[in-house]
């Protein structure tokens, strides 16, 4: 099959997926995100949280913000320009924070980091309050800090910021050698590509290895030491999909929902024999193939729990499993209820 052809097919295949499946209601997403923004704050900041989210969210390219949701927050009509002169305005309200699983502040540059709206800082100390996770993202570690936020945890910094942290905060811990740091209830992140290192870890933790894998192959991240200039020990391994013979399998298996393909067929259309393709696989994403086309259609059940009025007979026929026991088995392993019982308490 040629490359045209098969993107063809993936596409024939999307497109009957989605004529079957009824528009999507107002459901709870696997991870919901909050956006803070101050002046002057660095527009890649600001992509490198959405951007993963939005590709994790839905199956293809798709869009749809179904298992990520995300928001920038602020009174009607504020806008936010960011460093390089763009304004970005909010698209909602100050939300109860409790409505997120993560509130994230994206700071801006230092001088003007007294200029946001009092409203926001606020809100962060609400949203910390209330138990939240708090995101500082590039100088938004500054914010937290300024607000007290950061007592007893150490703070991830940009190089380029650390004299300044340390006369800022002097008895602050700090590090400049982290893509990311995650302590009791707060997350630093220096800025920059660590930003993705960060987002595709968070995506993993709450979506699954799946929508992980989605986001580094839509993003086309490579596993190049230029990539950053911080420690790579701590971030994501699905990162590092540097092989394009298991971004090809990924694709291949995300874009079947994990219907009716094997490790074997996979192998085969890739070049490898069955033995390499494991070994290949397991090595790049860290589970075997057969694990991965299962948790795929796992997924792709829960959606259609979520989002369809079919049984849970026609939704193992559906998505490939051999009857509604083999299917209750595989999803109580991994849900930890039965599909009658989630589809009833998410209703």
């Amino acid at each position: 099959m040629t490359a045209q052809n098969e993107a063809d097919y993936i596409h024939w295949l999307d497109s009957l997926w989605a004529e079957r499946l009824l528009a999507a209601r107002d459901r709870k997403p696997d991870v919901s995100v909050g956006i803070l923004l101050w002046p002057t704050f660095p527009m890649m900041s600001l992509t490198g949280v959405v951007e993963p989210l939005r590709h994790a969210a839905d199956f293809a390219d798709s869009s749809r913000p179904i298992h990520c949701r995300w928001s920038i927050m602020g009174k009607p009509g504020y806008e936010a320009v960011a460093s390089c002169g763009i304004s970005v305005r909010v698209d909602a309200p100050y939300i109860n924070p409790t409505d997120f699983d993560y509130v994230v502040v994206i700071g801006g540059l230092l001088p003007h980091l007294q200029a946001a709206p009092a409203a926001h800082r606020d809100y962060v100390r609400v949203a910390a309050s209330a138990g939240v996770p708090l995101i500082g993202a590039c100088t938004g570690s500054f914010v937290l800090a300024q607000e007290g936020l950061l007592v007893g945890r150490k703070a991830a910094i940009h190089p380029f910021h650390a004299e300044d942290f340390r006369v800022a905060f002097p008895r602050q811990p700090f590090s400049t050698r982290d893509d990311f740091l995650i302590e009791d209830g707060r997350i630093t992140v220096p800025g920059g590509v660590s930003i993705l290192s960060l987002m595709t870890e968070l995506i993993r933790n709450h979506c699954g290895p799946d929508r992980a894998a989605k986001a580094v192959y839509q993003l086309s991240l490579s596993d190049q030491k230029t990539m950053s200039n911080f420690d790579h020990e701590r971030a994501s391994a699905f990162r590092h999909v540097g092989d394009a013979r298991v971004q090809r399998a990924i694709v291949l298996i995300e874009s079947r929902k994990g219907r009716d393909v094997s490790p074997e067929q996979i192998a085969a259309t890739i070049g490898l024999s069955p033995r390499q393709f494991t070994r290949l696989f397991q090595t790049h994403i860290g589970m075997s193939p057969k694990h991965f086309i299962v948790e795929t259609r796992l997924r792709y059940v829960r959606f259609l729990l979520d989002n369809s009025v079919l049984s849970v007979t026609a939704i193992a026929h559906e998505t490939g499993f051999s009857d509604s026991a083999h299917l209750a088995t595989a999803f109580r392993k991994k849900y930890q209820s039965s599909p009658s019982e989630f589809r009833h308490r998410r209703n």
